[in-house]
């Protein structure tokens, strides 16, 4: 039987792209994720998670969809942030052929959600197992292997940005106070923000409002 685990890295950033990872193994090699020291990507150092992640192609293959920033902002325009990971989890998963998804539940309610991906998915989906839960990243090695791999593309994705801007914004979350300077500092030397700022996000469009203000002031 085969198993896919999905999980995302990157849902909350203000700065880059969400990455949801796919994970697809023989149940019977789900073990040698376990011997591998795989676990929750949150819990390894970035050598370790690193290092587990040029071995997971030894055991099972690996998918990865990529939500830019620019789609996050045109698609909150329709839909919320959990529909929008629905709708990447979805393509993820359609372009494997599990016999059972384990995915780590972004909502409240698991059945609910499993029906939301089904409905998505095409028609010979309908009769995969699904199971959805909180932790499940941390619970079942496949999802830990696809967090692993989001969060491994992730990381690539914002050291990529850092050497693009020559500015260490650290993780791109709004709690970083470097993403704000970044933000600030970017806006004030080319009028708008950098096209992988999430605009939609409060963090960008208090900036954006704080300049503008400022711009009236001085006027």
């Amino acid at each position: 039987m085969k198993v896919l685990g999905v999980d995302e890295a990157g849902r909350g950033p203000a700065i880059g792209s969400m990455f949801v990872g796919g994970f697809l193994v023989e149940e019977e090699d789900i073990e040698r994720l376990e011997e591998l020291g795989v676990k929750d990507s949150k819990k390894l150092s970035d050598r370790k998670r690193e290092s587990i992640r040029e071995e997971l192609g030894d055991v099972g293959d690996f998918s990865m969809r990529e939500v830019t920033a620019s789609e996050i902002d045109e698609l909150r325009e329709v839909m919320n942030l959990n529909e929008i990971e629905i709708k990447a989890f979805v393509d993820v998963i359609s372009r494997t052929d599990p016999d059972k998804v384990i995915v780590d539940l972004p909502e409240p309610d698991g059945d609910r959600f499993i029906r939301k991906l089904k409905s998505e998915l095409p028609s010979d989906f309908q009769d995969v197992e699904f199971v959805a839960e909180h932790g499940a990243d941390d619970e079942y090695p496949v999802v830990s292997a696809a967090s692993i791999v989001a969060k491994s593309a992730r990381e690539e994705h914002v050291e990529e940005l850092k050497q693009k801007y020559g500015f260490d914004f650290k993780s791109g979350y709004a709690h970083d106070e470097e993403v704000s300077q970044f933000l600030r500092k970017y806006l004030e030397e080319f009028g708008e923000l950098p096209p992988e700022a999430r605009e939609s996000w409060k963090t960008c469009q208090r900036i954006v409002k704080e300049s503008e203000q400022r711009d009236l002031d001085e006027f």
